[in-house]
């Protein structure tokens, strides 16, 4: 299968560099969705074919919490906050450079090199804050797993539940980078999860049990036929040493 593949991608790229000009981007774009329909393709060729499939927009999910909505705007707010106080530190540098440039041919070595100083110190300092607002452990990160964070686990744990729970083979995410072109909404289980989220604290853990349960059934009737094929296995070897000695 894999020399198939192969044939079939050095094709394609013999196909679109000799006969069309495209972009990087959108080759990359084409050769994405060439390679996923052959997944499906070789799959179901090989009677590999996926049991249950479906797809949940965790952005409409999330948009029907009402508090999700508060935390996403006090985020929002926040943010707009922390915007608007490295716009105006920038603004203010913008003008201390203008000034430095219009009064330099006036200005003597040090005072210049002063003022360079002055400019340096104040750009170091508008790098300082934006990391401490927006670094990879800014505020923003800190707050938003805070408030938001805590319902993006709720959902992808429910979505993980329903899969263990509906026995669903895979389930994608609309707005991930993986490109839909199409979708049936019956394979849509976004109200499903909304559902779920909704149900009590008493539901969940029914259903979590439910999960548990089926989980030891299976692992119980595994070792059953381990332990059955194991005595066949006895048996067999038993029977074959009995011929031996009777020969």
């Amino acid at each position: 299968m894999k020399n198939q593949v192969g044939k079939l991608i050095s094709s394609l790229d013999n196909n679109f560099k000799n006969g069309m000009i495209i972009s990087n981007n959108i080759y990359k774009f084409i050769q994405k969705i060439f390679l996923f329909s052959l997944f499906f393709g070789f799959n179901a060729h090989a009677q590999q074919q996926l049991q249950r499939i479906g797809f949940v927009d965790i952005e409409y999910v999330l948009s029907k919490i009402p508090s999700y909505a508060e935390a996403q705007s006090k985020l929002d707010s926040e943010t707009t906050t922390w915007k608007k106080n490295l716009d105006k530190m920038y603004l203010e540098l913008s003008t201390m450079k203008e000034e430095f440039l219009n009064e330099k041919p006036l200005l003597t070595e040090d005072l210049i090199k002063e003022r360079e100083l002055e400019i340096k110190t104040y750009e170091n300092e508008i790098t300082k804050v934006e990391n401490t607002y927006f670094g990879t452990e800014g505020k923003l990160f800190e707050l938003r797993k805070q408030l938001v964070t805590p319902y993006q686990d709720l959902v992808y744990n429910a979505v993980q539940t329903i899969a263990e729970l509906r026995k669903y083979d895979m389930i994608f995410e609309k707005s991930s980078s993986i490109v839909m072109l199409y979708t049936n909404n019956n394979y849509d289980i976004s109200e499903l999860v909304l559902k779920y989220i909704q149900k009590s604290k008493k539901e969940i853990e029914e259903e979590e049990a439910a999960i548990k349960r089926e989980i030891a059934r299976k692992a119980r009737e595994k070792r059953i036929e381990e332990q059955r094929k194991k005595r066949e296995e006895d048996r067999l070897k038993r029977e074959e040493e009995r011929k031996k000695r009777n020969d």
